[in-house]
């Protein structure tokens, strides 16, 4: 009786410490990712297991989709604001050269006036595109406080109703000890 009870302890020993499940005490929001304790970014399932179901679905997966798309915006919106000041700064560029063309005294000043009616109308068009790429980022900017603020809000929700407990019941592999804190 005293080895076979001496026998079922030993195997359930290595169950307890192979079941003993890590999770963090508190998490925090970087980047568009939640980060544990130890700074590592949590994979999408374990975000699912520690928020719930349900936070996880309806505000989790929507936060991070709405920070990455805030940052491609961002993205875009540089490069077209970048794009139409050049392309406004290289044409007011070619005006000037013109425009000097007609002061100097040039044989054909109707090919000079032309030359500056075109650089002058890509002036216009350069800032019409800048206006564009400042309009994306802005949305792009507003798109990633969103979707940050609404991560701030899933980690906080965690932190807040994450009290340490001792559970003896079933896990992922079967029965054993949880020690969450």
């Amino acid at each position: 009786m005293k080895k076979s009870l001496l026998i079922l302890l030993l195997m359930l020993v290595p169950s307890f410490a192979a079941l003993a499940q890590y999770v963090p005490s508190q998490i925090e929001q970087s980047k568009g990712r939640l980060l544990d304790d130890k700074g590592e970014v949590m994979p999408d399932f374990m975000v699912q297991r520690l928020v719930g179901e349900t936070i996880f679905n309806e505000t989790y997966v929507g936060a991070v989709k709405q920070y990455k798309t805030g940052k491609r915006l961002i993205t875009g919106g540089i490069i077209g604001t970048g794009a139409g000041l050049a392309v406004s700064g290289i044409s007011l560029g070619i005006f000037i050269a013109d425009y000097i063309k007609i002061w100097g005294g040039t044989n054909n000043l109707w090919d000079a006036f032309m030359g500056a009616k075109d650089s002058l109308s890509w002036f216009y068009r350069g800032f019409s595109i800048a206006g564009v790429g400042a309009s994306v980022l802005t949305a792009g900017i507003v798109f990633k406080t969103i979707g940050w603020k609404r991560l701030e809000w899933v980690a906080d929700e965690y932190n807040s109703r994450h009290p340490a407990t001792l559970e003896f019941g079933l896990g992922d592999y079967g029965p054993g000890l949880v020690f969450r804190f």
